[in-house]
């Protein structure tokens, strides 16, 4: 007889003779579906519902190294810009000023250069102009920085004004001011006619004299095929390295991505891509900053790397110096998820989240929802979750919707009605979400105030 025949016939004997073994076939099919009800009910509704708390909370057993999410599986990667990682010659719009021409211009007009440089930096395009009203018409650095001002906001009018100037400031003399102007005629841009040769001789020219920012245009030329349908990564690599090496903070970036990506024929090389990046962010440029923080992060999330400072470092510096909300609610999730102290520090979090808090986004909403569903730095706090969780969804973070309904599934009406009337409160009192400084200053410090209050004082509750 086989083993399956043999298992039948003692089950028909069990069945016949033996009670128990009956009650037995009944009842722990029950008990087998309580478990697994009260599982679900455990793991997804009710008051105290298990909420996922990050890829970090429960890091991956990594004493195989086979295993997802170890570092033999998963590395940590770049994430670059458009100006950085996919360049243009119409995209490269962020223009380190050379400031040393400033001390060519009258003593009067140097602290107006200054100050307008600042305000241009921070977007404040017409309060650049109006300093720079009573300078010096016939200035180049004047009309330069003037053109700059023009430029951003990119109405016809403006453009040709601006262009207008350039004329006149590389005519004067101004070697940035010519490669400017290459780049407006070479792309057309705000509806000035395209002039493609008249905007690659003027780069071209820029290059010859060694101008740092018409070498970064160049580059960007022959790595997208704009000059001519000539692509040359390796010559576009030594322009920036020439660039870099000049003090061009964009173009150390894109030597970084140039180096990270095997781009012109270089060896890949991780410590050389730091090294130049770590040179763009302390120079000032936010790029660089918000990809390093992000990097050594994600190093310290896939357990490739045992610590975050350097991470936070970055984070720190966009967020305060570059303005950047991103910086900050990225900042608040490296410390909510921290593995272990002094980086895990809901407290910490919940105080950043507190100060993105006032503006439209989406990202800062939701995790601020789930420090008052879960209690993390701050006290629990249902009706708050769920109008953040509200707002959240309605600036387009789709994953606050499975929670709101979590959160639907056991509150009381009353309490639903009134987080929806808070929601509605905050929704209306949100603010744009403040714009990023990419080159930061000692000009952009004083010409405006920061986004977020004085950190000596401890933010108020919402």
């Amino acid at each position: 007889m086989t083993a399956i025949g043999r298992a039948a016939a003692l089950h028909i004997a069990f069945w016949q003779y033996d009670a128990w073994y009956r009650r037995a076939w009944l009842v722990w099919p029950q008990v087998t579906a309580i478990l697994l009800a009260g599982w679900l009910l455990l793991g997804l509704g009710g008051p105290e519902a298990a909420i996922p708390l990050g890829s970090w909370a429960k890091p991956a057993d990594c004493t195989n190294a086979s295993t997802p999410g170890c570092a033999a599986t998963r590395r940590a990667t770049f994430f670059w810009d458009d100006e950085v990682g996919r360049p243009s010659i119409a995209n490269q719009i962020t223009v380190n000023v050379d400031r040393s021409t400033f001390r060519n211009s009258a003593a009067d007009d140097q602290p107006k250069l200054t100050a307008a440089l600042g305000a241009y930096y921070r977007y404040d395009w017409a309060k650049a102009i109006d300093i720079l009203r009573s300078a010096t018409a016939s200035d180049p650095n004047v009309q330069f920085v003037t053109a700059l001002a023009l430029l951003v906001p990119n109405s016809t009018d403006q453009t040709r004004d601006a262009e207008a100037l350039l004329r006149e400031a590389a005519a004067g003399g101004h070697r940035q001011a010519g490669s400017v102007l290459g780049r407006i005629l070479f792309s057309g841009a705000g509806g000035v006619p395209k002039d493609e040769t008249a905007g690659r001789k003027l780069i071209d020219d820029g290059v010859a004299a060694g101008e740092p920012y018409a070498m970064r245009l160049a580059a960007a030329g022959y790595v997208s095929g704009e000059f001519g349908g000539t692509y040359d990564t390796v010559k576009a690599v030594d322009l920036l390295r020439r660039a870099a090496d000049s003090g061009e903070l964009i173009a150390m970036a894109q030597l970084a991505y140039c180096i990270n990506t095997g781009r012109g024929g270089l060896t890949r090389d991780t410590a050389k891509t730091i090294d130049y990046l770590r040179r763009a962010a302390d120079a000032g440029f936010e790029g660089a900053q918000l990809t390093l923080a992000r990097w050594f992060r994600d190093r310290y999330g896939f357990r490739e790397s045992d610590d975050l400072p350097e991470s936070i470092k970055w984070f720190e510096r966009s967020y305060r110096q570059g303005h950047s909300v991103f910086a900050l609610g990225e900042l608040a999730y490296v410390y909510r998820f921290a593995r272990e102290a002094p980086w895990f520090d809901t407290k910490r979090s919940f105080e950043l989240l507190q100060l993105c808090a006032p503006y439209r986004n989406a990202y800062c909403h939701y995790w601020l929802a789930r420090a008052y569903h879960e209690g993390a730095g701050t006290a629990r706090d249902y009706t708050k979750a769920y109008a953040y969780y509200t707002v959240a969804k309605e600036l387009g973070r789709q994953d606050a919707a499975v929670n709101l309904q979590r959160l639907d599934d056991f509150l009381q009406p009353a309490i639903k009605t009134s987080a929806a009337e808070l929601a509605k409160s905050i929704s209306a009192g949100l603010k744009p979400v403040p714009r990023v400084i990419l080159l930061e200053t000692a000009e952009t410090e004083t010409a405006g105030p920061s986004p977020w209050p004085d950190p000596t004082q401890r933010p108020a509750s919402p």
